[in-house]
């Protein structure tokens, strides 16, 4: 991409959407193309940093840190590798089941599941409460939920990161504000996501993609669990 100008083309946004909302078309053909690249691609790999608040025992907000490992195959495989303040765990999906394991107890738990990563995704956070850190993101829909959801959205200008400029994008409604760098590259790849929750005690969520790997051959085997020696199978309650 040489130009932002090339973005305003054929932009599909309603007047009434306009009239409403203050919408900056660059920042949604920004990401509406990342979502036709990701969408576009086969596989993909990354490493993924969170950082975000929650309170603790004390009723304190508290910062936690993450580290992913994660792995796509489309439309049926995923698997993702997780450390950090909740515990060292794993996900594999292979299309029909999806199993947790926590490398903490030696434990692990076996969820039949929809025939897609996403479907999955929305099926076992709405049923069991499992969070897929950065998920929003990879939705076919994510510029379609940003329009619905925030009430601006802003383009903010190319803002360098490290050695590299990125497409920061910046969306705010009355409880959140939302902020978003794109690769300025081929790829239109996310490079960091920032949600913050307004109010007399901001929460933080924050994310950091790194080592993109694209349409890289993933055999079916690293979507695949195979239990440790002496591994327990444990139940899961569905979320009240």
């Amino acid at each position: 991409m040489k130009y932002l100008i090339c973005l305003l083309l054929l932009f599909p946004l309603s007047q009434f959407a306009q009239d409403q909302k203050d919408i900056d078309p660059i920042a949604i053909r920004l990401i509406d193309k990342m979502g036709e690249v990701l969408g576009s691609l086969e596989t993909c790999s990354f490493d993924l940093n969170t950082v975000y608040d929650e309170a603790n025992e004390q009723g304190l907000l508290e910062r936690k840190f993450e580290q992913h490992q994660v792995y796509f195959r489309g439309p049926d495989k995923m698997a993702i590798r997780s450390r950090g303040e909740k515990g060292n765990k794993g996900y594999w999906y292979n299309g029909s089941l999806l199993t947790w394991y926590s490398y903490d107890q030696n434990n692990y738990v076996t969820i039949p599941t929809p025939s897609t990563i996403i479907e999955t995704i929305d099926s076992v956070h709405t049923v069991f409460g499992f969070r897929f850190p950065g998920a929003d993101i990879m939705y076919p829909s994510f510029g379609d939920d940003i329009l619905e959801d925030f009430d601006t959205v802003k383009f903010a200008g190319l803002k360098k990161l490290g050695d590299m400029d990125y497409f920061h994008i910046i969306a705010e409604n009355d409880t959140y504000n939302f902020q978003l760098w794109i690769e300025n590259g081929a790829y239109y790849l996310p490079k960091k996501y920032l949600i913050l929750k307004k109010g007399m005690a901001p929460e933080l969520e924050e994310g950091t993609f790194d080592g993109w790997i694209t349409n890289a051959t993933l055999p079916d085997e690293i979507f695949e669990f195979t239990p440790p020696k002496n591994a327990a199978l444990i139940n899961i309650m569905p979320k009240q």
